[in-house]
């Protein structure tokens, strides 16, 4: 019998939700409200607002396979001299005088963010600390923009770079349909060990839905092959502008072969997916440990109130 792709998806949305994680999301909760606690503690002079939450977490595209939190401390203009100042801090902060036993070090030196793994229980928490610095002074309660440093990597050299967390959420805050298609595309990269930016991802998802407009399918496999089309004809051409920065162009921190690698996923994908709906299993696989076979795709014992219902990370 051939696969009702449309059931599939939504039981793979749900076996991937975040609910399903509930204790363990508790311990991130937990954890990252002492970091913010020791945040505000250590640069009560230095900072421009409280700590706040970024990335998936915040956007409520995290999926329960691959998940970390982002958290990120906005600084004043006049509280380091440089970015590099200001990322070295922080890093140097956590790495030698943050005291907490179930930190595990090193603590590592990201990009543009400081890396935290906490051993909990036997479970291995995963928190990102991204500082950034209001661009002008006393504008940031107004603007929410920040600038961030951006580390070498291999050949590339340090920069910075303008972001806004607010609006980032913004842009996919409401936008259900687009955000359950960047969840399944999430799936896939991570259940098929893609390395493609999920946040490229959220961008292009959104940008097939816009370009659609007024076109766009009912049933929720007909807008994931609309996206995965959209992806395959567009991914080499299309220049995708972070909302938060017209300068930054998302799309060009991709290669040429790195973005003709997924126009290929894309189209294999749907001509394999075409040639037999099994195979929409392999490509977009329910999560078994919180599926069963009843009506509602829940396992007695995970079923309950989302996390984003009960628990306020912030």
């Amino acid at each position: 019998m051939a696969t009702n792709k449309n059931e599939h998806l939504d039981n793979v949305l749900e076996s991937h939700h975040m609910k399903h994680v509930q204790s363990l999301m508790d311990k991130y909760i937990i954890k990252g409200n002492e970091v913010k606690q020791a945040l505000i503690e250590n640069y009560s002079d230095k900072k421009a607002t409280d700590p706040i939450n970024s990335g998936s977490y915040a956007k409520h595209t995290a999926i329960n396979t691959k998940f970390d939190i982002d958290i990120c401390i906005p600084f004043k203009r006049e509280s380091f001299d440089t970015l590099e100042e200001m990322a070295d801090n922080v890093f140097t902060y956590f790495q030698k005088e943050y005291k907490d036993d179930e930190l595990l070090k090193p603590v590592r030196k990201q990009r543009v963010s400081i890396g935290l793994t906490f051993n909990i229980g036997g479970d291995e928490i995963e928190l990102d600390i991204v500082p950034g610095r209001e661009i002008n002074k006393d504008e940031y309660s107004n603007t929410h923009d920040l600038k961030l440093y951006v580390r070498a990597k291999n050949e590339t050299p340090a920069s910075e770079t303008k972001t806004n967390i607010k609006t980032h959420i913004e842009h996919i805050s409401g936008k259900n349909a687009e955000r359950d298609i960047a969840k399944l595309l999430k799936i896939w990269k991570a259940c098929n060990n893609k390395k493609y930016k999920s946040f490229l991802i959220e961008l292009i998802t959104i940008k097939a839905f816009e370009d659609n407009s007024g076109n766009v399918p009912d049933g929720i496999w007909d807008k994931l092959e609309m996206t995965m089309k959209f992806i395959k004809d567009k991914i080499e051409s299309i220049q995708l502008k972070d909302p938060a920065n017209s300068n930054n162009v998302v799309s060009e921190t991709m290669t040429s072969g790195k973005k003709k690698s997924l126009a290929n996923d894309m189209s294999n994908m749907l001509r394999k997916i075409e040639a037999n709906s099994d195979n929409i299993k392999t490509y977009f696989p329910i999560n078994a440990e919180f599926h069963s076979d009843d009506n509602n795709g829940n396992r007695k014992e995970d079923a309950g109130p989302t996390i984003l219902k009960t628990r306020t990370f912030g």
